[in-house]
């Protein structure tokens, strides 16, 4: 049954990466220029800038993660595969955050201005409590989606015992 609460959790975590794929994370500030640093691209903050670095593959996971709860939200009359789906789709969305907080700013960034001699003055990130207020959001959808849906399996398993 697609009525379920579980189902509200997993469209919330469906809806949630494609939010963040629109959203600016930060702004990088060098002596010569400012750029936004977004989940497809790093491009100057300009309107209209054109794209200084391209971040596909940040772009991609959140696409995946947002595809994988919605197939987890479909496949609702094969439960245990819907659990395999959600806990796949956490491990990508962790490997997502530590791509999209962690390991751009720190390596990518700093390597891609350093051949270009430039000095990477500052980092922050844009909106600091939207950012994290939607990955604790996603975080908890997920992990409640899963806690519900393993509910659900054990009390059809009860129910199929007393039979």
């Amino acid at each position: 049954m697609i009525q379920r609460i579980q189902s509200i959790f997993l469209l919330i975590a469906a809806i949630v990466p494609i939010v963040l794929l629109f959203i600016p994370l930060g702004y990088v500030d060098t002596l010569s220029a400012q750029y936004v640093y977004n989940s497809v691209c790093l491009k100057f903050n300009i309107p209209d800038g054109h794209a200084v670095i391209r971040l596909y593959y940040i772009a991609f996971c959140l696409i995946l993660c947002s595809g994988l709860s919605l197939v987890a939200l479909f496949s609702y009359k094969k439960r245990s595969r819907q659990v395999q789906i959600v806990s796949i789709t956490m491990i990508v969305y962790l490997v997502t955050l530590m791509l999209m907080l962690w390991v751009c700013p720190d390596l990518v960034f700093k390597k891609f201005f350093a051949t270009k001699n430039e000095v990477m003055t500052a980092f922050t990130y844009a909106h600091k409590a939207l950012l994290i207020s939607l990955i604790f959001v996603e975080a908890i959808c997920l992990f409640l989606a899963n806690r519900f849906i393993k509910k659900d399996e054990a009390l059809v398993r009860a129910a199929d015992r007393l039979r």
